[in-house]
């Protein structure tokens, strides 16, 4: 299963972390896996690369791990987050055996 945690720092979305597999279908076929990996990365590429927006950003494609943490809190980048967080949890809820997405 694929677990994605949110945090949120001061009402706002500020940081996430993203692990596991779907388990949905194998290596290659997997559209849950597709989905997460490719939301996950426009978001964190349009953070750091479109608007220059300094973050901490850990991946492990052997994991799959992706941890994202905000250097200094972006309006823009938070609201992306948020965008991020809204896309995930609605994949959850048509996929409840594959992805958990929880807030802290």
């Amino acid at each position: 299963m694929i677990t994605a945690s949110f945090i949120k720092s001061n009402g706002k979305f500020c940081n996430f972390r993203i692990h596991g597999h779907s388990g949905y279908a194998e290596e290659g076929s997997d559209i849950v896996c597709a989905a997460v990996s490719a939301m996950a990365m426009l978001t964190v590429n349009n953070i750091t690369e479109s608007f220059g927006v300094p973050a901490k950003v850990v991946t492990d494609e052997e994991g799959p791990v992706i941890d994202f943490k905000l250097v200094d809190i972006d309006e823009r980048a938070c609201a992306l987050i948020a965008g991020l967080w809204r896309e995930l949890a609605a994949l959850a809820n048509d996929y409840p055996k594959n992805i958990r997405v929880t807030v802290k």
